[in-house]
């Protein structure tokens, strides 16, 4: 089994969405708008067991791409997946063993590496986008009751989970029905309350506390909104009320090009404290990847941490310096890759042709379930002979793509919007068609799009219907053909 996942797990995103976990692509269920299911419905859905039944025959395609590339690179026990391992059971389970719950994007910060959907302070500032409105109901709730004495583990993300009201619902539910999972909280630590206090104490919490640079400038320029003196002292309360009960806590470090030589004064401070230390490398966006870094950059940072050196008490905190050192050292890197997942056992031929009358049936759906009108993409001999691009899609560079092949396309889309791009397959929602979703990382967070396939009958030509996906993470894709928000 590739990943456990799906077998053991689902993460609830703030705009309602669910997947098996927070890395894949791949939604398996909603529990808001239209198409809302119950958490029951989603948990025993054909989506959650076609992800799964994928993994077991060692596909990474549904999604999956981020733990792909480091079983291709001989790194799995390193990646996501092996987070799941502890699950790993031969039979469906009833329920999930872990829920992890990114159910708000209340924020007060606005970490340079974040985007709206995960902080509401910087979709209100940065971004300029209204607020996202909660998906989580009562009815929701109520579905949850059933799903919580089955919980070996309960993780709380954000935003800022100690500012989110959907979390206290939860937490509140756990002591009401006297239930003891695991309770992990990651928290920009800038929230100390009697509520916060009450909880961490009463649920056990193991907190993890997100510190992204010891030197106070460099921690106040990357999470922007923070005092880093009150920092310490919220840090320091987490502490004291952890060693009271006999608990663990976390620091966590986001690795980046801008705070690479805060590594090692991290490290050495988790030590000196006597806090378990976690570091996270940020690959999006790319510009504060540091792996991304060009080989001659790259090539310095590696000499400068080799020859810190520095001298740790600690064998965990020794070997994180040691295996990022190792990570960095430079290679005949090649491009970011850009690859198109295909449904298992998928070929061209598997893809029936449509009647024109099915064509334009096919068209009016799409659009009345979008919203807007799809970009329409005509290929002859897998090349684009022919394109009809609506406003909303000028974002998208598309007046460049006649002559290019779909292949082609990828790269054109990111070099229009800076960013890199990964698609994957998704469950066709009409017959005869192929359907995937494309996922583009820019520097101001992911857009994604849902591209239609299918031929038409009468030859050799094949068509694409591209529509900006319903469930944007940022929200950015407009309707009346406006442009995106300004960053």
């Amino acid at each position: 089994m590739a990943c456990w996942a799906p077998r053991s797990a689902l993460y609830l995103r703030p705009d309602g969405l669910v997947h098996a976990c927070c890395a894949t692509a791949f939604a398996v269920g909603s529990v808001t708008g239209p198409s809302r299911q119950s958490l029951r419905e989603i948990w025993s859905g054909p989506a959650l067991d076609q992800q799964a039944r994928a993994l077991a025959a060692g596909s990474y395609d549904l999604g999956c791409q981020e733990c792909d590339t480091a079983q291709a690179a001989g790194a799995r026990s390193t990646s996501l997946a092996a987070e799941f391992d502890r699950y790993a059971t031969d039979d469906r389970r009833p329920f999930p063993a872990l829920i992890d719950f990114a159910m708000s994007n209340r924020c007060n910060l606005r970490c340079v590496m974040c985007n709206g959907n995960l902080s509401s302070s910087i979709r209100a500032q940065r971004e300029r986008l209204p607020p996202l409105q909660s998906a989580y109901d009562d009815r929701f709730f109520d579905e949850l009751d059933e799903f919580l004495p089955y919980l070996r583990r309960a993780q709380f993300k954000g935003g800022e989970p100690f500012l989110a009201r959907e979390n206290r619902l939860v937490w509140d539910r756990l002591l009401e029905k006297r239930l003891s999972p695991d309770v992990s909280v990651t928290t920009n630590g800038t929230i100390w309350n009697d509520h916060v206090e009450h909880y961490a104490s009463a649920l056990q919490m193991h907190v993890n506390v997100s510190v992204d640079a010891i030197d106070d400038a460099a921690l106040e320029a990357i999470r922007i909104g923070i005092s880093a003196r009150e920092l310490w002292r919220n840090v320091d309360r987490f502490q004291s009320l952890a060693e009271a009960g006999g608990r663990g806590m976390t620091l966590t470090f986001c690795l980046m090009s801008t705070n690479w030589r805060e590594l090692a004064p991290f490290l050495h401070i988790a030590e000196r404290r006597g806090l378990s230390p976690n570091v996270v490398t940020v690959h999006h966006p790319t510009r504060f990847d540091l792996l991304q870094l060009p080989p001659d950059e790259l090539l310095a940072v590696h000499r400068a941490m080799q020859a810190l050196a520095p001298t740790f008490e600690n064998s965990e905190s020794d070997r994180i310096w040691r295996s990022v050192v190792r990570s960095l050292q430079v290679r005949d890197a090649p491009p970011v890759e850009v690859t198109v997942r295909r449904p298992v056992g998928h070929t061209d031929v598997a893809i029936p042709s449509l009647t024109s009358d099915e064509v334009r049936a096919l068209k009016l759906t799409l659009e009345e379930e979008h919203g807007v009108p799809a970009v329409e993409i005509e290929l002859d001999d897998g090349v684009i002979s022919r394109i009809v691009a609506p406003p909303w899609a000028d974002w998208l560079g598309t007046r460049g793509w006649t002559g290019l092949s779909l292949e082609g396309v990828a790269a054109a889309i990111e070099d229009a919007t800076g960013g890199s791009l990964v698609t994957g397959a998704l469950p066709a929602q009409h017959p005869d068609t192929e359907r995937l979703i494309l996922a583009v990382d820019t520097e101001i967070g992911r857009r994604t799009l849902e591209a239609v396939r299918f031929k038409e009958a009468g030859g050799g030509r094949s068509s694409v219907l591209l529509h900006p996906d319903s469930n944007d993470d940022l929200g950015m894709l407009h309707p009346q053909g406006a442009g995106p928000a300004d960053a």
